[in-house]
């Protein structure tokens, strides 16, 4: 599909979501919107009983099945949505939420020898292209893709996270130049998702936006890149100021009392 095919078809896909009271909600993601945490006091990962999708899907009139998976990349997000669309069952909407795991970088190699050249594990110009096959593959079925921004990293606790086990701290800064490397390498796979949403006139949700303007402090767990609990709130947040201002009759009504 070219850029003109995918925004024509885009455009009267999001036209008839308006039109529906009830929807089909497919999530692909990582750890993210698995709603996992860092437990503090075990030193271990576990997932949030009330996560952003879950408060999300208490809220809105939609059917939300959840395909996050812990340390996913795009390359395995495609693989089992392309396993779901095979089913010829397509959702109405799809959020793809990736690119906090493609570009993690291989850090006990990098510590190891500091001086080699050592890739992301899904490099920027390939986790485009997947992303963008990925959108292709959605309109084509007839559902409608919506991306998600990275919240962003705390690049000083996230160093100290990668180290904690033994790894040089002092090599693997001679490898990234600065501490804030980290930042700006993990930042430039948020802008990608930004640039492809604008390209092909898909809605993205800035949920990096939303940290930025709330501040991170108090919303990141101790590895300085997993929100924690009121950074999972603040994401439900930003998603809910979504609906309200694209597909506000999705809402559920409170009940007056």
């Amino acid at each position: 599909m070219t850029v003109m095919d995918i925004k024509t078809s885009l455009l009267a896909l999001t036209s008839a979501l308006k039109g529906k009271n009830q929807l089909s909600v497919g999530v692909w993601g990582d750890s993210l919107f698995q709603g996992v945490v860092l437990d503090e006091s075990a030193g271990r990962y576990s997932v949030l009983k009330d996560n952003a999708v879950k408060l999300c899907a208490q809220a809105l009139k939609a059917t939300i099945e959840n395909f996050s998976r812990f340390g996913s990349t795009v390359i395995k997000g495609k693989q089992r949505l392309t396993s779901y669309l095979d089913k010829g069952k397509p959702c109405d909407v799809a959020i793809l939420e990736y690119g906090g795991n493609d570009c993690d970088m291989p850090w006990e190699a990098i510590s190891d020898s500091p001086d080699a050249e050592h890739l992301p594990k899904v490099p920027l110009k390939q986790f485009s292209e997947y992303i963008q096959e990925m959108i292709n593959a959605l309109v084509s079925y007839g559902t409608v893709p919506i991306l998600t921004t990275l919240p962003p990293l705390d690049h000083e606790r996230y160093l100290s996270w990668i180290c904690r086990n033994g790894l040089s701290r002092d090599r693997i800064l001679r490898f990234l130049g600065d501490c804030h490397y980290i930042y700006r390498h993990h930042e430039r796979y948020s802008l990608e998702i930004l640039r492809l949403g604008l390209e092909n006139d898909c809605k993205v949700v800035d949920i990096r936006a939303a940290f930025l303007d709330h501040g991170i402090n108090g919303l990141l767990c101790s590895d300085g890149i997993h929100p924690n609990d009121k950074g999972q709130m603040l994401i439900r947040e930003t998603f809910m100021a979504f609906v309200d201002r694209y597909l506000p009759s999705l809402k559920l009504q409170p009940v007056c009392t």
